[in-house]
């Protein structure tokens, strides 16, 4: 018998106990670990990305190119910012007065779990 995974939702709906719900939220949080550090293995240098996932709102959604990546300890990536994204964090509290007049770009260091394909 095949289970499909419409099959495993309503099972979790309908018919689990704590003990499955804790194993499933187990494998769950197993699986999001996995699936990020996959991406984060992917990144590489010179690609196209995307921000995300910062509390600060501010720096989701900028878009830049990987310029290096430092995977040793807590993992970073020096991402260079342009164009629209570069004109967002110029008006940013933090780091819009670091970037210089006239400047038309600007390297940004940010953890590697906040940096995503794009």
């Amino acid at each position: 018998m095949t289970v499909s995974f419409p099959d495993v939702v309503r099972y979790i709906a309908d018919a689990a106990t704590l003990d499955d719900l804790a194993l499933f939220s187990e494998a769950i949080t197993t699986g999001r670990t996995r699936v990020a550090q996959e991406r984060m293995d992917a990144l590489v240098e010179g690609q196209e990305i995307r921000t995300d996932r910062f509390q600060d709102q501010q720096l989701n959604g900028l878009t830049g190119t990987i310029r290096s990546i430092g995977r040793v300890a807590k993992p970073t990536a020096v991402i260079t910012v342009e164009g629209e994204s570069l004109w967002l964090l110029q008006g940013h509290r933090k780091y819009g007065h670091r970037i210089p007049e006239g400047a038309t770009s600007f390297a940004l260091a940010v953890p590697l779990a906040c940096v995503f394909p794009r």
